[in-house]
Parts: C-alpha cells; structure tokens; sequence
C-alpha cells in the first residue's frame, strides 16, 4: 500500500499547486487524513477512499486540465498493462501507443521519440527523474479504475473532445474507401446492404459502420460526455 500512497501523494501534490497552495505538503497530510476517514465511515478499501478523495479535489478545481488546445495533435504511450485503455483512446480518436511486456526504460525512451504522453499505473514509474523534472508528460492513473473509468480520467486530466475514431488496432488514421475497390475483402451480405467503408492507413485493416462500430460509439459517448 506504500507505493500506491506514495502515488496519490504525488497526485494531490499536483493538484494542489494547480490551485495555487502555499503548502502543498499540508494540503497533501489533510487530504490522506481525509481519505483515512472516508475508508472508516463508507467502509471503502484504502485505495477506493485515496481515489475518492482524488477525483472529489480535480472535480471541484477549473485548472485540473493540462494546457492543451482540446487535446488536438495529443498522443499517448499507454504502459503494458493498459493495453485495453489504449484501445478506446483510439476509438475516441486519439493515437495511442501500447506494446505488450515493454519495459519503463524502454517506454519512456519510445514516448520521448514520438512526444508521446505516458500513461501508466506504475507509481515507481512516476519517480523517475525524467517524468519528475517533466522532460517525458505522464500521467499515473489509480490501478483500481475500470477501463471505461481510466478513459473518463484522461479525458478530464486534458480536456479532450471526442473525435473521429481510429484503427483501434494500431491507432492509425482511417480513410474511406469505395466497396468496389475492395472487392472481395467485404463479406458478401454486409455488401449487398452497406456502401461506406474505410481503411487503416497503417495496418491496412478494414471497418465499416456496423453493430459493433455503432456498440463503441454509444459506449464512448456515455464516458466522455
């Protein structure tokens, strides 16, 4: 439980300064007495009570959000256990990184090459100079969120806007495609009734607007609302 303290002590900090606080160090012991309570009286887990405490003070502050024009141009590097996250940041239209077993030396060398922010759940991660001194973004998420929970975060955390969906393969850029074109690579029922296509123009992949598209907009827009 020390490192995961340790990590909403890092949060609170943050958002403390960002209100302006002349002592953050203060702020940050009232706010674990806080959660300390919260877990007694609700009956919550440790981690559950620093998490509510945590998004109760980004609730109540205007300056929680990043600089950020709208999180245009934004991209991220989601650590390897946040594969699932990266998956929706892609589908809300972000370009977001993942790669399975990848190291934090690696992570963090890779994030720096493409201007990535890191995402991550790793509070040791987060001690790292380099994320310390704020030459790599980053930011931590408490490990008890959900994906859908993890996305709402980020969304708060920069103030994005949901944008056209990307490969959520790869997270490359789609482009329409005429189904005459491509042929043979459309089941032949979904052809007979569906004329819009488009292609990843990384990976190649094709999606077209059918259930299962329409099941991960209307999930998106209940989270990102």
């Amino acid at each position: 439980m020390s490192r995961i303290q340790s990590a909403y002590e890092h949060r609170y900090r943050e958002l403390l300064l960002r209100f302006g606080a002349r002592r953050p160090d203060q702020g940050v012991h009232w706010l674990l007495q806080r959660a300390e309570r919260l877990k007694n009286e609700a009956n919550l887990s440790p981690a559950d009570a620093l998490t509510h405490v945590a998004r109760d003070l980004a609730a109540k502050s205007l300056k929680t959000r990043h600089p950020a024009s709208d999180g245009k141009g934004m991209r991220f590097f989601c650590d390897s256990g946040l594969g699932g996250l990266a998956r929706w940041l892609r589908g809300a239209g972000y370009e977001a990184f993942w790669e399975p077993s990848i190291d934090d030396f690696e992570l963090l060398q890779k994030a720096k090459g493409l201007s990535a922010t890191v995402v991550t759940t790793d509070s040791l991660l987060m001690e790292r100079r380099v994320v310390r001194d704020r030459v790599i973004p980053a930011l931590w998420l408490p490990p008890t969120l959900s994906i859908p929970e993890a996305l709402a975060f980020v969304f708060h955390e920069f103030g994005l806007k949901k944008r056209e969906p990307r490969c959520m393969s790869c997270g490359g850029e789609l482009r329409r495609e005429s189904k005459e074109a491509l042929g043979e690579r459309i089941p032949p029922k979904t052809f007979k009734w569906l004329d819009e296509y488009f292609v990843c123009n990384r990976c190649g992949k094709l999606f077209w607007r059918g259930t299962h598209w329409h099941k991960i907009e209307n999930e998106l827009e209940k989270i990102v609302r």
